[in-house]
């Protein structure tokens, strides 16, 4: 069980899709409006997790690889638009955090997340349970990091808008790169 903790937290706690875009959300939108993504992202992963051993064992093969095309589309274009974020205020254009449904149902296409839950409960050989209550204790923690590390950025890129620029666009490179890893 250990091991899986270790395995749990290294996934958990790397720059992925769900942590590039919940650091994207501080920085453009603050902790607090961020708040329903980082309860999405816990709780979505959570369920995903536990939800997914029993699943598993009932969904075909070629199904996953379906999604696994969706979610690459899906993480590609997300991270088009947070490396394109605009670095100023603007009127005209209002955006929105990802809501706590958004970010649950996320979970379901992020390639990411479905291999982390699936190799988890096939190498580790632990229950659903198991890894779905490790999952719910660790992710506060690690995705939390990065919700307080976007916030704790914002008057720094308030300040330089190259600044701001290059993090937004190596958020989205981020997200493209662990699709490497999926």
């Amino acid at each position: 069980m250990f091991e899986f903790f270790i395995f749990a937290f290294v996934t958990a706690i790397t720059p992925g899709p769900n942590n590039s875009m919940l650091m994207a959300s501080s920085l453009k939108f603050g902790k607090k409006a961020s708040i329903p993504h980082f309860l999405g992202i816990w709780l979505g992963f959570t369920f995903l997790f536990f939800v997914g051993g029993f699943a598993l064992s009932f969904i075909p093969i070629k199904i996953f690889d379906y999604l696994q095309y969706v979610g690459y589309a899906v993480i590609t274009y997300i991270a088009f638009k947070v490396a394109t974020t605009t670095t100023s205020i603007s009127k005209e254009k209002i955006e929105k955090p990802f809501t706590f449904i958004q970010a649950c149902l996320f979970q379901w296409i992020n390639p990411k997340g479905v291999v982390m839950a699936v190799s988890g409960l096939t190498a580790f050989n632990i229950t659903s349970n198991q890894g779905a209550l490790v999952y719910f204790a660790i992710l506060p923690f690690c995705v939390g990091a990065w919700l307080f590390l976007g916030e704790s950025l914002q008057n720094t890129l308030k300040k330089s808008a190259l600044f701001a620029r290059v993090v937004y666009v190596s958020l989205g490179l981020s997200m493209v790169a662990s699709l490497l890893l999926a």
